[in-house]
């Protein structure tokens, strides 16, 4: 077991709260990338089979992508059996009594889905017709797997009177509630009162709870929806690496579909089973306010009406001219998309705003705490170029303070993340390796050795 103040290796204690453990057979980098051969292996089959309908695409990427990463976290690294799963060892009776009671919740919590997403106008738009359609397929067989999986988790967990069990034991409480009050007015007045239930509700749980399912709930229809035009690029245009601008258009893409399918897959497979759960919630509102304005329908909203720092010019418009430079501030892009993109496959199942399911500590979180937003804000700069993006020198100045504010939103995300996640040893044992070893560390050791 390696310390995070005594050698270079990043921390990875087994008694702590980290992704990957000093003990796996197969880090987190290896199930990431395994996961990314899965979304190849769905692409290569959508080609030869010709897969496309939307809804079948998305079915298809998403299950391939996830298989291996879940299967060989549960059969070769046995993910389950870490204690911060909340699964014992030994699996007790079955209690059909609770099951009930958590199917109970378990409905509660879907129907009150389905239900927002009937009646916000927002999730009636074409953009999310084909994640309906895809849900409509598979709805009966995951509803099947998901029951079954409640009974098999139910067994093996140490405490399992978790968010679903309040869940339906709240919803008990409202069916039962008129036939509690006839039976207690037929008590006599003496005698103690009867209830038909027996259980506290645990508000804290169900808070929780609720926090886990908003965010499911609204990131991952958006992420399902967002792979449809991007899986269909890659599908009906398939490579073209014959000219460089091809090859940036082609790869764009592709680190695009990744990103979203990966991100779809780490919010659908959220399970003790792959000790993937949701340990803890955002908190604050500033916190959620941060992250959810950086996606749809907000973003289209705050960055047209507040931040537009894009212009008429974009940066290979204006690098046209100049092949050397054009290739070479082409292939840095590319280079950032790539990091952005390796930050999301080392979540792994795990990936997940708002949430705590598990500290990273390699891949490109070895040299910084936060890769994704480093890279996606220089790649920024470098691709709407606002400085020379208007002809008006007053106008490029706008663009560029609105693109700054624009960094500042990633700067708040970054800060009210790092603040919920230091509630965790394992991320505070994190930003003390990364502050002595991490890529500024570096550099700044570098410099003093020069000086």
């Amino acid at each position: 077991m390696s310390s995070p103040n005594d050698n270079a290796a990043p921390p990875d204690a087994i008694g702590l709260n980290f992704a990957r453990r000093s003990n796996d057979p197969l880090g987190a980098q290896a199930l990431g990338f395994l996961g990314v051969g899965g979304f190849f292996l769905a692409w290569w089959i959508s080609l030869r089979w010709a897969v496309q309908k939307p809804p079948a695409q998305l079915i298809l990427f998403v299950l391939l992508t996830a298989a291996p990463m879940a299967i060989l976290s549960v059969l070769v690294n046995r993910v389950h059996l870490r204690p911060d799963s909340g699964l014992a060892p030994v699996a007790r009776p079955f209690d059909p009594r609770r099951c009930a009671i958590k199917l109970l919740g378990l409905l509660l919590t879907l129907s009150t889905l389905a239900l927002a997403y009937w009646l916000f106008p927002l999730y009636a738009r074409d953009f999310y017709q084909p994640v309906w359609e895809a849900a409509r397929l598979v709805f009966w067989p995951a509803l099947l797997l998901m029951a079954a999986y409640f009974f098999w988790i139910d067994r093996r967990m140490a405490q399992p009177k978790d968010g679903y069990w309040h869940m339906g034991l709240l919803l008990t409480h409202f069916l039962l509630l008129p036939l509690e009050l006839i039976r207690n007015r037929a008590d006599s007045p003496g005698r103690n009162r009867r209830t038909v239930h027996d259980g506290q509700i645990d508000w804290q749980e169900i808070r929780g709870h609720v926090a886990g399912w908003i965010i499911k709930g609204f990131y991952l229809p958006l992420m399902l929806a967002g792979a449809v035009p991007l899986l269909e690029k890659l599908i009906s245009n398939g490579v073209d690496f014959k000219t460089f601008g091809g090859l940036y258009t082609t790869s764009l893409n592709l680190i695009f579909a990744l990103d979203v399918v990966f991100g779809a897959a780490g919010y659908l497979f959220t399970l003790r089973l792959l000790d993937t759960q949701i340990r803890s919630s955002e908190s604050t509102g500033l916190g959620w306010a941060s992250a959810i304005c950086c996606y749809e329908p907000f973003a289209s909203f705050m960055y047209s009406a507040f931040l537009s720092y894009k212009g008429p010019v974009r940066w290979n418009d204006w690098l046209q001219e100049q092949p050397m430079t054009y290739i070479s501030w082409g292939f840095a892009i590319l280079l950032l998309h790539v990091i952005y993109v390796w930050a999301t496959v080392s979540f792994g199942c795990r990936f997940s705003n708002l949430t705590n399911r598990g500290i990273l500590v390699d891949g490109p979180y070895r040299f910084v705490r936060h890769p994704a937003y480093v890279a996606k804000n220089l790649a920024w700069w470098m691709m709407s170029v606002p400085f020379v993006a208007h002809a008006a020198w007053d106008d490029a100045l706008r663009a560029c303070l609105c693109l700054a504010l624009t960094n500042g939103i990633y700067v708040l995300r970054a800060k009210t993340e790092e603040r919920h996640l230091s509630r965790d040893p394992a991320y505070v044992a994190y930003c003390r390796w990364i502050d002595r070893h991490g890529l500024l560390a570096q550099i700044r050791a570098l410099f003093r050795r020069r000086s």
